[in-house]
């Protein structure tokens, strides 16, 4: 959304070659503009209403949560395990907490993600975090946490995602356990996770 200003500039200076309205005279000449010409031509032609198309959408609600199951899926290929793991099975319990749906009890999906929905994911990752298993693969965070982070987000983390853990980490002056289980939760709870 931040890039959505700059794209419209230059999208409209590819077209035009100017960030002024053609269709404006020179306001101090009082004079109207020239029908426009030359390799930019097709993009404005003089007294012809462009073709309209199927208009393209841009999205300007909040993000949208990722389904219940594809954040258990994308956890347990994380991890290495199946999500019947009991590891998962406090986010069964509570999953229409997090999101998720039953219609035959009139329970629609909800993919909003707000204060309440973030605690009861946080109480909901304990026990995947300390399991044996997410130990056994990351054994030491923050230290594996660019691995961490490329089986979970799908990508390396930049250079500022993992400054971003650095210095959080470094201001909670902790103990490993700690650096360990909230490195872990931050990599699961991390917008570039929950988010769609």
């Amino acid at each position: 959304m931040k890039h959505l200003f700059p794209m419209c500039a230059l999208l409209w200076v590819a077209c035009t070659g100017t960030f002024e309205d053609p269709t404006q005279g020179d306001p101090r000449s009082k004079q109207p503009a020239a029908a426009p010409s030359g390799p930019n031509s097709a993009c404005l032609s003089s007294g012809e209403a462009p073709e309209v198309g199927a208009p393209f959408k841009v999205r300007n609600t909040e993000p949208e949560l990722v389904p219940f199951d594809m954040r258990v899926r994308r956890i347990a290929n994380a991890i290495g395990v199946e999500v019947t793991h009991p590891m998962f099975a406090n986010m069964y319990k509570n999953s229409l907490k997090l999101g998720d749906y039953d219609y035959a009890n009139g329970a629609l999906p909800d993919f909003s993600w707000n204060a309440n929905r973030i605690a009861a994911w946080l109480n909901a990752l304990k026990p995947v975090c300390n399991s044996a298993e997410m130990k056994a693969k990351y054994p030491a965070l923050p230290q594996n946490l660019p691995a961490l982070i490329r089986a979970a987000w799908g990508h390396l983390p930049s250079a500022e995602d993992t400054a971003d853990f650095r210095s959080a980490i470094a201001a909670a002056d902790s103990d490993a356990a700690i650096d360990y289980e909230s490195s872990c939760m931050a990599v699961f709870t991390a917008a570039e996770f929950v988010y769609r």
